[in-house]
């Protein structure tokens, strides 16, 4: 079954994760909320099996995570959200927790 993570980092850039692939969608001074923000290059690459098996723990281990869970999006917050099939998590979590610290290095290892 086909699962897709998304992840919007807490400058609103967003990473789309699929079992071959990982894509990164930075945000553009023209739609960044100071208007100077700019998340650098789009890439789009290829990633292998333990890749995608690392982020695909990550990501799960920090949904599980509630305690880091934030009701509302704020400024260095992140969405995950992981669908599966017609199944979708999803949550946002709080600015500078672990779980953040942890998605933010395993991204970036990888782009």
């Amino acid at each position: 079954m086909r699962v897709v993570i998304t992840f919007s980092d807490g400058s609103g850039n967003q990473y789309t994760i699929e079992q071959n692939s990982i894509e990164y969608t930075p945000v553009k001074p023209e739609s960044s909320s100071s208007g100077v923000y700019n998340g650098g290059e789009h890439v789009k690459k290829a990633i292998n099996q333990n890749q995608y098996e690392k982020l695909l723990l990550v990501f799960n281990k920090a949904l599980g995570n509630e305690a880091s869970h934030v009701k509302n999006r704020l400024k260095g917050s992140g969405v995950i959200t992981i669908q599966q099939g017609d199944k979708v998590k999803s949550c946002i979590k709080g600015p500078n927790s672990e779980d953040m610290k942890k998605i933010k290095r395993v991204l970036n290892d990888l782009i």
